[in-house]
């Protein structure tokens, strides 16, 4: 008797038509894995599909030289993407995951997340930063967009375990002489994440430096903004180290060890220690910040 085994799904290409799949084998009496149409349901939302149709093939197999029948159960699924949706993959590390969706007007899509995930949505930037959300492993999020225009949200999926437990975490936010809020509004808060709103209409002043003590990433919001970064000299003043020009989408991913400090114990400048401001005051420059503990 031959071995089965389960057959991956066939992912259909973004705009194609419906794709007809038979993707799950349902081995009978074999103490296997039994698939069912709630699977199917599962596993298409978490690769940003839809199910059209789904159902239970029965096919009978059989063996000519031994005169032996075996029943096998298939579930046959014809899948498609959903119009109007996309989730492109900005940033991938072994740590930290983060997509760019975007859903089309009055339109409706499932993501399905198997690690934990916080989703947020970007506005126009004329509007109020919104709250972040934050969803536990195995949530399947349902999106929907009743506005006439594009929905877009920045997902940041975090991959293990936290690394520092809540007494490192405590630790490394005392140890600096300098502010470790690397934005100016802290959304969501938990034993994973910290995320923080960073924007140029919130303010941003060149003496107003602030240390990293986390792992890190931002993504930029909207084309054509720019930064200079300082670093603080003696007496109080700002040495302008760079200016640096952004791009919509772009993420800077930081890896902060010990805290933010070199090994005779001080600050990492400008990599963790540093200060912002607007390098063209007429395009304000927005970022959503998430620090992993």
């Amino acid at each position: 008797m031959h071995a089965h085994r389960c057959l991956p799904l066939r992912l259909p290409r973004a705009g194609a038509t419906p794709v007809d799949t038979a993707a799950f084998l349902r081995p009978g009496g074999m103490h296997r894995r039994y698939y069912s149409l709630a699977d199917v349901d599962r596993l298409a939302a978490a690769a940003g599909l839809e199910v059209v149709e789904s159902r239970y093939l029965c096919v009978r197999l059989t063996n000519q030289r031994r005169g032996v029948h075996m029943d096998r159960v298939y579930v046959h699924a014809v899948l498609r993407r959903p119009v109007g949706h996309s989730r492109r993959l900005l940033h991938a590390n072994s740590r930290l995951r983060i997509f760019d969706e975007r859903l089309g007007p009055d339109c409706t899509a499932s993501v399905h997340h198997a690690v934990p995930a916080v989703r947020w949505q970007v506005l126009d930037a004329s509007q109020p930063t919104p709250s972040p959300s934050f969803h536990a492993a195995g949530f399947t999020a349902t999106v929907r967009n009743v506005s006439p225009h594009e929905r877009r949200d920045i997902c940041f999926e975090v991959l293990g375990e936290p690394l520092h437990g809540e007494e490192e975490v405590a630790r490394r936010l005392a140890a600096p002489r300098w502010p470790t809020a690397p934005g100016q509004r802290l959304l969501l808060e938990n034993a994973l994440v910290r995320m923080w709103d960073f924007r140029a209409s919130l303010g941003m002043d060149r003496l107003a430096f602030h240390q990293h003590v986390f792992d890190n990433a931002w993504v930029v919001l909207g084309d054509g903004a720019a930064l200079n970064v300082y670093t603080p000299v003696a007496g109080g003043g700002a040495k302008l180290e760079k200016m640096v020009h952004f791009h919509d989408g772009f993420v800077s991913w930081t890896v902060v060890r010990n805290g933010g400090f070199d090994a005779d114990g001080e600050p990492l400048a400008p990599t963790c220690l540093h200060s912002v401001d607007s390098a063209v005051p007429s395009v304000e420059f927005r970022e959503y910040l998430i620090e992993l503990k």
